[in-house]
């Protein structure tokens, strides 16, 4: 059997990260993944992600500060741009609350009127009298190009990388966690479970012979995403609506490779279980609605579209992250869709917990045992 320090269980950008933030400690560690590095049948894959300070919620506020502050770490141990800066636009009703959240942080905003969009972004319509919340270190976080970056400068620091290698469980009874893979087993002193949508049945084995833990309630849902040219050479920024009653849309700048500008909806999808996937089936309703969309609030963008692509989210029933430890295994799961901006602060975080150490983040809103993850409602 072989014998590690720690074991790091998915390569999305959660897991690599981990890996990566080990690899710099000169933590002996091994990074497992199923399928090919890089693949798209999880939730890191394509080319962008969006990246905000701007949350109704003073944690995410702090983490997304802690977060710009770890990807400026990334990019220059990396010696690549993987944080394009575009400013970024909040619109409807939830902005108020976000402008809240970053005045309690001391980050910096403020408020532009119908006439200072048009004028800054005229591809984005805002109507007679609107304002908008603006804060200028939003953008965009080049996905792909992220993952492999994160995956090359663990492999530089001594992390074996295993691409291609299947895990049927895990067993934590003892003091060490077993990995059952299909190239052997693996022992490691800490397991750190980073394994997306397949954390839940690598959970449910894992945490059987965890006192006083139930296996946390994950819901795994197909998300749609489309991509839009623009016309002309208009500005763009990152921009979420927040309307009152229906989904959040949100618009992610054309960066790194992708297609076109990136519009979408922030709303769990159909229900999936990441083993039918690849997902490449395209639901025309949402076609239409993110057309709809794009004719009322972005008229810089071509309506007709230039594609779409699926990817997965996990999500928890309060749409917080899992990041805990119990015994030898260490949990990084659940993402919900909006946790990829915070990837290279969350393998610190892992890190941390795997040796043992603080982490800088609130642990308790994160832990296993919140209410939340049982599924009592």
């Amino acid at each position: 059997m072989e014998r590690v320090e720690v074991a790091v269980v998915g390569s999305g950008v959660t897991g690599s990260a981990a890996a990566r933030a080990l690899g710099a400690r000169g933590v002996p560690a091994v990074l497992v993944e199923q399928f090919d590095l890089g693949h798209r049948r999880g939730s890191s894959h394509g080319a962008t992600r969006i990246f905000r300070l701007s949350y109704p919620d003073t944690d995410y506020v702090q983490m997304a500060v802690l977060a710009r502050d770890a990807w400026r770490r990334l990019e220059a141990d990396a010696g690549a741009e993987l944080l394009v800066t575009t400013g970024g636009l909040d619109a409807g009703l939830g902005a108020g609350a976000c402008a809240s959240a970053l005045e309690a942080c001391g980050v910096d905003h403020g408020w532009l009127g119908e006439r200072e969009i048009q004028a800054r972004f005229g591809g984005i319509a805002a109507r007679p009298g609107e304002r908008m919340l603006f804060q200028p270190d939003s953008g965009v976080c080049l996905a792909g190009r992220a993952v492999a970056a994160l995956q090359r400068l663990a492999r530089r620091d001594g992390v074996q990388v295993r691409a291609g290698t299947a895990i049927g469980g895990i067993d934590a009874s003892g003091d060490r966690a077993v990995l059952h893979t299909t190239a052997g087993e693996i022992s490691a002193r800490v397991a750190i479970i980073a394994a997306g949508p397949w954390s839940q049945p690598l959970l449910a084995g894992a945490l059987a012979s965890v006192p006083q833990l139930r296996v946390p309630q994950l819901r795994v849902t197909v998300q749609q995403v489309r991509y839009f040219a623009a016309r002309g050479d208009a500005r763009w920024p990152t921009l979420i609506e927040w309307p009152s009653a229906a989904p959040a849309w949100y618009a992610v700048p054309m960066a790194g490779g992708a297609p076109g500008v990136k519009v979408a909806t922030h709303l769990p999808g159909r229900a999936a279980d990441p083993r039918d996937g690849p997902f490449g089936q395209i639901d025309p309703t949402l076609e239409d609605e993110a057309a709809a969309f794009v004719r009322r609030r972005l008229p810089g963008l071509d309506p007709g579209g230039l594609g779409a692509e699926t990817c997965l989210y996990t999500m928890t029933a309060d749409e917080d992250f899992v990041l805990d430890r119990a015994g030898p295994l260490v949990i990084g799961a659940a993402c919900s869709g909006h946790a990829f901006k915070f990837g290279p602060l969350l393998g610190e975080v892992l890190a941390d917990l795997a040796l043992g150490q603080d982490t800088a983040i609130p642990r308790e809103r994160f832990s296993l045992s919140r209410p939340a993850l049982a599924g009592d409602g």
